[in-house]
């Protein structure tokens, strides 16, 4: 997608010093100055464009970065491709982008692994699909829960990751992998407190890997682990924030493994003019780095009147900040007088006493 929100972008990230770094492998091309997502297959790295580009895929070579092939798609469009995914034999296109809430044609393209690696014209397959749940498709830019820029592959079937706007959280819809068209029903929902923008499945370790960024313009993965079936929401659920290096775009799109610890992310070029780029990412060394449970009630009650409550043993910093990005509150008591705050909604950011990033929450005053 081509917009991004910037609340409170000069307040926090320059205090995210101390989050998890991401290393450069290469500025990405011009040509994929809107690369959107990334599969990682024959020890090349695959990607493509969003919204309105040519419908095809791009490899790089994964230890330059530069496109080495592009692949055209002879029967697809690309009306919003925003994530791609693969299992043995088939690699799949989720053109579901839905910034407005108001499609009617969103579908995944289905290519065989074969035709791909023989072939630099190819036709697909295509799954067509809708969301049960979904009454409404009067366009509501920036506001509906029915955009989708994730898609994994897991055993038989495809899992989309939506990309709520609405109330920041991520709904997880399964879709078979046959050709037809489906009527989606929701089978999970997580809180990740943000956008997400990126997923992929990581089938020796079984974890899921989430890409996305905060409502405070906050970079960021998620992974889920020790998760049965297909309920992700019932194992352990901990999110990072993540620092691309400085002068490159923070406007994380997608996200593939290479191996169990190690990942690459891609980030298109943002409003500012900040450069889209191929990033690299070791989880071995993420352990207690910018960790956030999401299931955990660390800040109470929400919403709240008069008092906000940390819940921690540590040693921490709050701060608390509008929508503008202004600082409204600096504390280091864990039970914080806000009566004097207006209602309304404020972001707490908590650091401990090295300067960290912590965990950041969404706060309702009422």
């Amino acid at each position: 997608m081509k917009f991004y929100i910037y609340l409170l972008s000069f307040i926090l990230l320059p205090n995210l010093g101390q989050s998890q770094q991401l290393n450069l492998v290469i500025q990405l091309e011009s040509t994929l100055k809107e690369s959107s997502g990334l599969i990682y297959l024959n020890n090349k790295i695959i990607t493509h464009n969003d919204s309105g580009n040519e419908a095809a895929l791009y490899e790089l070579d994964s230890l330059s970065g530069n496109t080495t092939r592009k692949i055209i798609i002879n029967n697809a469009t690309n009306t919003d491709w925003e994530d791609i995914t693969k299992d043995d034999t088939y690699i799949y296109i989720g053109d579901f982008g839905n910034n407005n809430g108001n499609r009617v044609d969103l579908k995944i393209y289905k290519i065989l692994i074969s035709d791909y690696l023989n072939n630099n014209n190819v036709n697909a397959e295509i799954i067509n699909f809708s969301y049960a749940d979904q009454t409404d498709f009067t366009a509501a830019t920036f506001a509906t829960n029915f955009d989708a820029e994730a898609l994994i592959s897991k055993g038989n079937k495809l899992y989309i990751f939506t990309k709520n706007w609405g109330d920041k959280w991520t709904s997880i819809y399964e879709i078979p992998k046959v050709i037809g068209t489906y009527s989606l029903n929701k089978i999970d929902q997580i809180n990740v407190e943000g956008l997400i923008t990126g997923a992929d499945y990581i089938p020796n370790s079984n974890q899921i890997i989430l890409s996305g960024y905060s409502a405070a313009s906050i970079p960021f993965i998620v992974l889920l682990s020790n998760f049965s079936g297909n309920l992700f929401s019932n194992g352990t659920i901990n999110k990072y924030i993540i620092q691309p290096p400085t002068g490159f775009s923070n406007q994380i799109e997608s996200v593939t493994y290479k191996s169990d610890n190690y990942f690459y992310l891609t980030a298109e070029e943002d409003p500012f003019g900040k450069i889209s780029a191929l990033y690299s990412l070791s989880t071995s060394n993420l352990l207690g780095i910018g960790k956030q449970d999401l299931k955990s009630n660390f800040i109470y009650p929400n919403p709240a009147n008069n008092v906000l409550m940390i819940n921690t043993n540590q040693e921490v910093e709050i701060n608390i900040y509008d929508t503008k990005g202004v600082l409204q509150k600096t504390s280091f008591d864990k039970n914080i007088n806000i009566s004097y705050l207006k209602k309304g909604l404020y972001l707490v950011v908590i650091k401990n006493l090295e300067g960290k990033n912590i965990a950041s929450k969404k706060l309702i005053i009422n």
